[in-house]
């Protein structure tokens, strides 16, 4: 299928990839670069480079096979579904609510798959628009409850895997520090010391390769705050890739990255013999290829299974 399109306001000063995923996110951010690796997506009548800057007006063009733009609520995958959750793997881009421009989100999708139950699930927890994961929903309010409860005391097992800044640090440890939200700026500042206003947030993790400047780190969340993994880590210099809140400036422009690094590829459920979800005990759910929104070799995809150091 051909597709072409005229660079409007919104899209002028964008990256041409970002512009690409923003209008189809259905697409992968992988077959994206490879296409432009191949002088396929043509712009202003010229093949476009990686990280080229569209202008208002520009026009641009490419072909690509339909699978690539079925409807929206596709793009979402269910991971696993029971009588009481659905497991989710969110793409990139995608946030988990809708926001003040209504774009399409997680809740629309749970809209759009369940509108004619007796009662509409709800999310257990979030991710940020710009990362990419395993999200649980909750079939109803019951098992929400119950969810949530086993969330707070740590009961479910969350891992993650990103692409930080290389740093001098032990291969692997458990990060100790505290978190303050600051609402109005979207923020989340980090001390090491406890402080008024601050919670505490606990982060463990392990280093799994090196190559150059970057690594590859596997990350488990033993609490769960906003932007806890992006502003820990960076407080210890692992800033992740492609982070344009808490990240290295010159390490994203060096991989042209505008888009965290980071996803949610792993759930272990440690949650006992009672209660309705007792049958979920010991289970794990993995996404078996984590795909981070940069093209860098030996880092663009992950085989979980294949990968070296980590304990699925």
């Amino acid at each position: 299928m051909t597709v072409n399109f005229v660079v409007d306001k919104e899209l002028a000063g964008v990256k041409v990839e970002k512009a690409i995923k923003k209008k189809y996110p259905t697409i992968p951010m992988s077959v994206i670069f490879k296409m432009l690796r191949r002088g396929e997506i043509i712009v202003s009548f010229l093949p476009a480079q990686k990280g080229q800057v569209l202008r208002f007006g520009d026009t641009v063009s490419f072909e690509i096979e339909d699978r690539f733009l079925e409807h929206k609520k596709e793009e979402i995958l269910k991971v696993y579904e029971d009588d009481n959750i659905v497991v989710i793997d969110k793409p990139y881009g995608i946030p988990s609510h809708p926001d003040s421009n209504n774009e399409y989100s997680v809740v629309s999708w749970i809209e759009d798959n369940y509108s004619n139950k007796e009662e509409l699930p709800q999310l257990c927890h979030r991710l940020d628009r710009n990362t990419a994961g395993l999200m649980i929903i909750a079939k109803n309010r019951q098992v929400l409850s119950e969810m949530l409860k086993y969330m707070s005391r740590r009961a479910i097992i969350k891992k993650y895997l990103c692409i930080t800044k290389k740093a001098d640090l032990p291969e692997s440890g458990v990060l100790v520090h505290y978190l303050k939200k600051d609402s109005k700026k979207s923020k989340v500042y980090i001390s090491d010391f406890p402080q008024d206003g601050y919670s505490e947030v606990v982060t463990a993790y392990k280093i799994v390769r090196q190559k150059d400047d970057l690594q590859l780190v596997d990350v488990e969340i033993k609490t769960g705050k906003t932007h806890q993994i992006r502003a820990q880590l960076a407080h210890i210099g692992l800033c992740i890739l492609g982070d344009s809140k808490y990240g290295d400036w010159k390490l994203n422009k060096k991989y042209k990255a505008d888009m965290q690094a980071l996803c949610a590829y792993y759930l272990k459920f440690e949650i006992g013999k009672k209660g309705i979800l007792r049958y979920l005990d010991g289970q794990k759910i993995v996404k078996e290829t984590v795909e981070f929104p940069v093209d860098i070799e030996g880092f663009s995809s992950i085989n979980v299974y294949k990968e070296r150091g980590l304990e699925i």
